[in-house]
């Protein structure tokens, strides 16, 4: 008996412009595991929308549709940059 295995999905492709990286401390992004709404593999995090979705598919995500709002960040903690470079 062999058992079937679905295929491995493909990773992210890398956008061709910067990525800008999303703050998600906050308790709220965190669930219980669900599939991510880009990659379909199983993801602990909500962003704002309650999505279950990769921190990193959502800022691909992002950085392959400019000047659509689907994922954002927290607002900074206050005397902290939103800068993770």
């Amino acid at each position: 008996m062999s058992t079937r295995q679905a295929p491995a999905l493909a990773p992210p492709e890398p956008p061709a412009g910067p990525v800008q990286l999303l703050d998600w401390h906050a308790g709220r992004h965190f669930a219980w595991r669900e599939r991510c709404v880009l990659c379909r593999k199983t993801a602990p995090l909500r962003s704002h929308a309650g999505e279950a979705v990769h921190k990193t598919c959502a800022e691909l995500w992002n950085a392959r549709n400019p000047g659509e709002t689907r994922f954002v960040s927290d607002p900074p903690k206050s005397g902290k940059s939103n800068d993770h470079a």
